[in-house]
C-alpha cells in the first residue's frame, strides 16, 4: 500500500480495489498487513458490496451438474464465480425452498431414490458463507405411479397429477422468537382408485431450527392444493399459489405464519376480468416472488411464454390492491421456461427453453445473460438473490453461520 500510495492518492487505490471481483481481493489479502487490514475493514466490505450490486446464487438441481453452483453479480464488471454445493451424492435432485434476507442460511430439498416408485426427501439448510450443512431426513416416502419417477417429482420433490404422497415446504425467519422455521405440509391420495381419489393436505408440521424439533400441527383447515415450494416470504409467512382442486388453475394464495406457526386468511388473486390473458394453471408456470417489500404474481400468456406480466399487492392482504407494474415482451427467438424470481435491484431472473438464465431489467427491459447455461434441456437451475451478500468475503472476515448461532449441536 506504501509504494502504491507514492503514485496514487490513498483514497484512490482504494476506489481501484472496489471494483475488483471477490478472488482478486482475496489474492491481495496475502501482500502485506496493511492489505490485509484494510481489506477487512468494514466500511470497505460495504464499498464493495454497493459497488458489486445484487449477488445471486444459482443452484444446478440434478447432481450430475451440482459442481456448476455459482455465484453471480449482477454488476456484468465483477462476473461471476464457482461455489461448491456440500451436499453430498445421496441427491438424485435438488429443489430450492428459500433462503434468510442476507442468504446467511439456504433451504433446499434433496430428493433420493429408495425403490421403485419410491423415494426420499429430506431437507437441507446450507451455509453459503461458513460451508456448514445440516440435513434433516425424513421417515415418509413419496410414491409416484411413474418407474422410477416423474419428472417433476425429480425436478421439484412433487407432482399431483401421479403421486400418491408428496410434500411442499416454505422457509421463514420468526423475528419475536430469533428462530428459523420450516413448515412442511404432507399431501395424500384417498385409499380409492387414482382416477376417483381426490389428493389432499393430510398434515402439517413446524421445524425449529433454534429447538432442533419437529411439530405436528394435524391436518390443515384447507383443502386446497398448492403445487411447489414458497417462493415467496413477507410479513413473516411463506406463500404459495393454491388451486380449488388438483386439476384447476390457481384462484387464490395461502399463507402461512412462522410466529404464529398457523394459516392466515386465504387471500385472492388479481380479478379475472385482468388477469383473463395469462395463464394460472400449474403447467403455465404462474408464481409468486416478492417485489420491493410487497407480493408480487408473474404470470405468462395462455398462449406463449414470450410475454410476462407482474401484478403487486400494494397494501398487504387487499384485493383491490393488486395492481399491473410490468409488461415484459422478450425478443423474438427467445421463449421462457420459467421465471425465478426478482431481485432487490429490479430486474427479473429468467429461467429459457435452452436452460441459459437471463436478467431482464424491469425499468428499461433490456435483457442481459446471466453466462449460465445447462447442458441440455433435461438440466435444470434455480436462483437465490443473496442481496448483497457475498459468501466469499463473509469467510474472510469470520462471518458466523446461523446454523452455529442457533444450534450449535
Amino acid at each position: 500500500m506504501a509504494s502504491l500510495s507514492s503514485i496514487f492518492p490513498c483514497n484512490v487505490v482504494i476506489e481501484i480495489l472496489a471494483y475488483l471481483p471477490a478472488r482478486s481481493l482475496a489474492r491481495f489479502r496475502c501482500v502485506s498487513k496493511s492489505w490485509r487490514s484494510l481489506l477487512s475493514e468494514k466500511y470497505f466490505l460495504t464499498m464493495w458490496l454497493n459497488r458489486s450490486g445484487t449477488s445471486l446464487l444459482v443452484v444446478p438441481l440434478e447432481w450430475d451438474i451440482r459442481d456448476k453452483c455459482s455465484l453471480v453479480f449482477e454488476n456484468v464488471s465483477i462476473g461471476r464465480e464457482n461455489l461448491r454445493l456440500p451436499v453430498g451424492n445421496d441427491w438424485v435432485s435438488l429443489s430450492v425452498v428459500g433462503s434468510s434476507s442476507d442468504g446467511a442460511l439456504i433451504c433446499l430439498t434433496g430428493l433420493s431414490f429408495v425403490r421403485r416408485n419410491a423415494s426420499k426427501l429430506a431437507i437441507i439448510l446450507w451455509s453459503p458463507f461458513t460451508g456448514e450443512v445440516k440435513t434433516l431426513s425424513h421417515h415418509d416416502y413419496i410414491y409416484c405411479h411413474e418407474r422410477p419417477l416423474c419428472a417433476e417429482s425429480q425436478a421439484q420433490g412433487y407432482s399431483s397429477g401421479c403421486c400418491v404422497r408428496y410434500h411442499v415446504h416454505g422457509f421463514g425467519y420468526a423475528p419475536n422468537a430469533r428462530d428459523y422455521k420450516i413448515v412442511r405440509i404432507t399431501y395424500s391420495r384417498g385409499v380409492a382408485r387414482r382416477a376417483v381419489a381426490s389428493i389432499r393436505p393430510s398434515n402439517v408440521e413446524v421445524y425449529s431450527l433454534g429447538r432442533d424439533k419437529w411439530t405436528s400441527l394435524g391436518r390443515p383447515n384447507f383443502t386446497r392444493t398448492i403445487r411447489g415450494n414458497s417462493r415467496a416470504f413477507i410479513n413473516g409467512a411463506a406463500h404459495w399459489l393454491a388451486a380449488p382442486r388438483e386439476d384447476a388453475p390457481y384462484n387464490s394464495i395461502v399463507a402461512f405464519g412462522m410466529e404464529e406457526e398457523s394459516f392466515k386468511q386465504v387471500m385472492p388473486l388479481p380479478r379475472k376480468r385482468n388477469i383473463s390473458q395469462y395463464s394460472l394453471h400449474s403447467r403455465g408456470k404462474a408464481t409468486l416472488a416478492v417485489s420491493c417489500g410487497s407480493l408480487a404474481l408473474i404470470a405468462f400468456t395462455v398462449w406463449d411464454r414470450e410475454v410476462c406480466g407482474i401484478w403487486v399487492m400494494k397494501e398487504y392482504g387487499v384485493a383491490s390492491s393488486w395492481t399491473k407494474q410490468h409488461h415484459i415482451v422478450l425478443p423474438i427467438g427467445l421463449t421462457c421456461r420459467a421465471a425465478l424470481g426478482l431481485t432487490g435491484n429490479g430486474k427479473i431472473v429468467l429461467r429459457m427453453v435452452d436452460e441459459s438464465l437471463v436478467c431482464c431489467d424491469l425499468g428499461d427491459k433490456q435483457i442481459s445473460e446471466v453466462g449460465i447455461g445447462g447442458e441440455g434441456t433435461e438440466s435444470s437451475f434455480d436462483v437465490i438473490d443473496l442481496g448483497r451478500g457475498n459468501p466469499s468475503l463473509r469467510n474472510q472476515v469470520g462471518g458466523g453461520s446461523p446454523l452455529t448461532m442457533l444450534n450449535p449441536r
